[in-house]
C-alpha cells in the first residue's frame, strides 16, 4: 500500500511538472503575441522586461550597534551558515560522536545549567546579607506628673514646691506627643521587617526552585546524550536497511531482465507469446519505478543524516555495516531497579522534595493557602504515582518487543537456511538440465530475499538493545510517556 502511495505522489509530482511546463510555454506564448502586438501599435521594439523583483530597493547593512529595523538588512556574517565537513566514509560510532559533540540541544542545555547555578548564587547570597531585624528602644519618656517627679533623670528634689513644678505641664505634654511619635515610629520599623522577612521568604523559595530546576538540567543533559545516541543509532540503522531494501528491489529487476531475455529468444523461435512479453514489460517498468523510489528514498534519509551531523552530502558515501552481533533473548533487569534508575522518576522525586519543602516553609496568613500547598503535595504523590506505573508499562512493553524480535529472528533464520538448501538442490538439478535456468533464477533470489529479511530483522535488534540500554541506563522514552499517559 506505502509503495502504491508512493509511486502515485510520484506520479502526480510529474504530472504536475509537466502542467506548469505546458502552463509556461502558454504563457510564454501568448506574452510573446501580446509584445507583438505592443510594437506593432506602439512603433518601437521592446527590449528589456521587468520582473517584480528588479523593483525591491536594495538595503544598506546595519552595524553591529544598530537595532534590526524595516530599513536596514542584517550583516552576512550573522546568518551565514555553519561550514559543512567532507566526508567519504561513516561508521555508527562515528555517527554517535559527531551527534554528541555537535548538539545544539546539548550546548544550550549547559548554557542553561550555568546560568541557573549563577542565578541561584546571586540570589543565596542576596538572602544571606538581608537583614530582616531592625532593632528597636522600648524606652518611652515619662508622660505623667508623678513619673517625672519620681524619675531620677530629672533629680527633682523631695521639698520642690509647685511654683517650682510649673514647667510639668509642658514638658508632659512634649514627651506625650514624642511617645506617640516613637510608638508610630515602632509599627512602621515592625511592619518593615516583616516586609524584609517576607521578601527574604521569597528569595529562599526562589533559591530552592532554581536548585531543583538545575538539578533537572542536569539529568536533561544525561537524558539528552542518551536520546541524541539512539535517535541517531535508528537514523543510520534506518538508513542501512534502505539500502538492503534498494539492493533487494535492484536485484529483482535484474532477474526480471533475465526473464524477459529469455522469453524474448523464445518468441525469436515461436514458443512464447506476444501477452507473456507485455506482461512482463509492465512488471518490468513497475519495478523500475519502486527501484527509482527507493533510490531516492535512500538519497533523502542520506541528505537527512548529513545535514543533523553538518556533513556535506555526498550520494556515494560509504555506510559501514553495524558489527554482527549475537542474536539472542537479552536478559532482563528488576524492573524496580530500572525504574529507581530513570530520569523521569528522579525529577518526579525533586518535585516532591520541593512541595513538601514549601508546605513546610511557606508561611500563609489564611487558611486557603495551607490547603494549597497540601493540594500540591497530593498532586505531586499522584503525578508520581502515575509516572511509575507508566515507566513498568514501558519498560515491559520494551522487553517484550526485544522477545518478538528474537522471535522473528529466529524464524528468518530457518527460512535462510530452507532457501540456501532449497538453491543448492534447483543448482544440481540444473546442471544436470533438469530445470530451466528461470527456476535457478528464482530458486537465487528466494535466497536473496531470506537473506535480506534476516539482515533487517538483525538490523532492528541492533536497534532495539540499543533502546534496551539506554532504557537500563535511566532514559526512556518521553514520547511513549506522552503517549501512555494520553491513552489512560
Amino acid at each position: 500500500m506505502k509503495q502504491k502511495i508512493v509511486i502515485t505522489s510520484v506520479m502526480l509530482i510529474l504530472l504536475a511538472n509537466s502542467a506548469a511546463t505546458v502552463s509556461a510555454n502558454s504563457s510564454a506564448t501568448l506574452m510573446g503575441a501580446n509584445e507583438v502586438k505592443r510594437e506593432t501599435m506602439l512603433g518601437s521594439p521592446l527590449t528589456t522586461s521587468t520582473t517584480a523583483a528588479d523593483h525591491v530597493p536594495d538595503q544598506p547593512v546595519m552595524s553591529a550597534g544598530d537595532q534590526a529595523t524595516t530599513g536596514k538588512k542584517l550583516p552576512a556574517s550573522f546568518v551565514a551558515a555553519r561550514p559543512l565537513v567532507e566526508i567519504s566514509r561513516l561508521t555508527l560510532a562515528d555517527v554517535q560522536s559527531r551527534a554528541v559533540s555537535d548538539s545544539f540541544n546539548l550546548t544550550l542545555l549547559h548554557l542553561k545549567f550555568f546560568a541557573l547555578e549563577s542565578k541561584r548564587s546571586d540570589l543565596k547570597m542576596q538572602a544571606d546579607r538581608m537583614i530582616t531585624r531592625w532593632p528597636m528602644d522600648t524606652y518611652r519618656l515619662p508622660d505623667t506628673p508623678e513619673k517625672i517627679v519620681n524619675h531620677p533623670a530629672y533629680q527633682i528634689p523631695p521639698d520642690a514646691t509647685w511654683e517650682q513644678l510649673l514647667w510639668l505641664g509642658p514638658t508632659v505634654e512634649t514627651n506625650t506627643v514624642v511617645n506617640g511619635l516613637m510608638s508610630s515610629v515602632t509599627e512602621i520599623v515592625y511592619g518593615m521587617n516583616d516586609m524584609l522577612q517576607a521578601q527574604r521568604n521569597e528569595l529562599e523559595l526562589t533559591v530552592k526552585q532554581l536548585e531543583r530546576d538545575r538539578w533537572n538540567t542536569e539529568l536533561d543533559l544525561d537524558e539528552a546524550k542518551e536520546g541524541i545516541k539512539l535517535n541517531i543509532t535508528s537514523q543510520y540503522v534506518q538508513l542501512l536497511a534502505l539500502r538492503e531494501q534498494k539492493k533487494l528491489h535492484e536485484e529483482a529487476l535484474q532477474l526480471l531482465h533475465k526473464e524477459y531475455n529469455r522469453l524474448r529468444a523464445l518468441q525469436d523461435q515461436g514458443v512464447a507469446a506476444a501477452d507473456h512479453m507485455r506482461g512482463l514489460q509492465f512488471k518490468i517498468s513497475q519495478q523500475t519505478t519502486e527501484v527509482e523510489v527507493q533510490n531516492m528514498n535512500y538519497r533523502l534519509a542520506l541528505l537527512q543524516l548529513c545535514f543533523d551531523l553538518g556533513l556535506r552530502y555526498d550520494p556515494s558515501m560509504v555506510l559501514a555495516d553495524v558489527e554482527p552481533v549475537e542474536v539472542r533473548l537479552p536478559p532482563r533487569k528488576q524492573t524496580e531497579e530500572i525504574v529507581t534508575r530513570s530520569h523521569e522518576m528522579k525529577r518526579k522525586w525533586n518535585e516532591l522534595k520541593q512541595a513538601w519543602w514549601e508546605q513546610a516553609n511557606t508561611k500563609s496568613s489564611n487558611p486557603h493557602g495551607h490547603s494549597y500547598l497540601a493540594a500540591n503535595v497530593a498532586l505531586t504523590v499522584a503525578q508520581t504515582k502515575q509516572a511509575q506505573v507508566q515507566l513498568i508499562k514501558l519498560i515491559d512493553a520494551t522487553y517484550s518487543e526485544t522477545d518478538h524480535t528474537y522471535q522473528l529472528y529466529k524464524a528468518a533464520q530457518a527460512e535462510v537456511n530452507e532457501a540456501a538448501a532449497n538453491y543448492t538442490v534447483v543448482q544440481r538439478r540444473f546442471q544436470l538440465g533438469s530445470v530451466p535456468s528461470y527456476e535457478l533464477n528464482q530458486a537465487s533470489f528466494q535466497r536473496q530475499q531470506a537473506e535480506a529479511k534476516l539482515k533487517l530483522l538483525q538490523l532492528q535488534y541492533v536497534m532495539l538493545m540499543s533502546k534496551v540500554g539506554a532504557m537500563e541506563k535511566g532514559y526512556i522514552f518521553a514520547s511513549d510517556i506522552a503517549a501512555t499517559s494520553k491513552m489512560e
